[in-house]
């Protein structure tokens, strides 16, 4: 089944572009709706009743406690696209590679540097060390490991779709005799597993138990986190390794094919987010979830969706360059 096609990586980095671009959309148009007027920059939209929506655009905090989770998702797309992808062997691949790799993990290391001095600015040293240590669940509730075991819900099912839909984009290039290809599946299936063990490692380090893992709290928080990254932080992510393999020189058709393999990984997903979603079907979200005094009883599931969308546009941003400066790594690697 093919998804998305295009003629070149620039058109089709623009249709993967194109889906959080709508969904940001979608978002702000609802809570100008919602708050009755155009301008929100300067309105309280956080749940957690005190930040603006500008303040959620720039969540220091929330972002730096978030870098483990959405450094999984970045690896899983450009592992899940190396796996199946070649590289032209050109000449000035290898070089090109390198400085595209240098340049975006460099940028990715800028941005979560500046980030924690924001939060120590911002919030103090001990919140950031608190979130940092995944100790704050949410605002007003602290909880060992809260923040990981609640993300990890989550992060399986999203992790497992990323690298699916990275298998599944495929570069259809016509023979050439003055080009060879060679594959990246080694670096791809590194870079899986790199994410494997963050996830592995983090999940080990806040553990609680297996009847944590069903608090009502975190299968709904996680079913949010579902909602979101597949249709924001993923597509930008993709679309990254899209325009590296544009600027190293790939031609042809570009398309997005749902294989065997990634078929089962996207079904595998599903399940689990379908399961988790029969656990908390009897759950009142509203009734667990945070009210802030802005919104009183006109608090709705959607409001909770819209507005959540802003406090990760930090979080899309790194993972765009993570994604992108990992996949180039890799293809440098190749091209030594």
């Amino acid at each position: 089944m093919v998804l998305l096609t295009s003629s070149g990586p620039a058109g089709f980095a623009a249709m993967l572009f194109a889906v959080p671009l709508v969904y940001f959309v979608l978002a702000y148009a609802y809570l100008v709706r919602w708050h009755g007027k155009l301008w929100l920059m300067n309105t309280i939209v956080h749940e957690n009743g005190r930040l603006t929506l500008l303040e959620s655009l720039f969540y220091f905090d929330h972002f730096v406690s978030h870098i483990p989770m959405i450094a999984i998702f970045a690896l899983c797309a450009a592992g899940g696209m190396a796996i199946t992808e070649r590289i032209p062997l050109a000449v000035g691949i290898s070089h090109r590679a390198s400085h595209l790799a240098g340049v975006m993990l460099g940028a990715a290391l800028c941005l979560a540097a500046i980030s924690f001095l924001g939060a120590l600015l911002t919030v103090g040293w001990q919140r950031t060390l608190d979130y940092c240590l995944q100790r704050i669940e949410r605002d007003g509730i602290m909880s060992p490991g809260g923040l990981w075991n609640q993300l990890q819900l989550s992060n399986v099912p999203i992790a497992l779709g990323t690298v699916g839909l990275g298998l599944a984009i495929q570069r259809s290039v016509p023979h050439s005799q003055f080009t060879r290809d060679a594959g990246l599946s080694t670096a791809g299936i590194i870079l899986v597993s790199l994410a494997v063990a963050i996830m592995a490692g983090m999940s080990l380090f806040t553990w609680q138990s297996w009847a944590a893992l069903r608090n009502p709290r975190w299968l709904a928080h996680s079913m949010r986190e579902v909602a979101t990254f597949p249709l924001t932080g993923v597509p930008i992510a993709l679309a990254a390794t899209v325009l590296v393999q544009s600027a190293l020189g790939s031609e042809g058709v570009w398309s997005m094919r749902i294989s065997n393999l990634s078929a089962v990984l996207l079904g595998f997903a599903a399940l689990i987010v379908a399961t988790e979603l029969i656990i908390i079907r009897n759950v009142r979200i509203l009734s667990i979830a945070q009210r802030p005094a802005f919104a009183g009883e006109r608090m709705t599931v959607l409001y909770l969706l819209a507005s959540h969308v802003f406090e990760h546009a930090l979080d899309f941003v790194f993972m765009g360059l993570l994604a992108g400066g990992a996949y180039a790594l890799a293809c440098r690697a190749l091209s030594m």
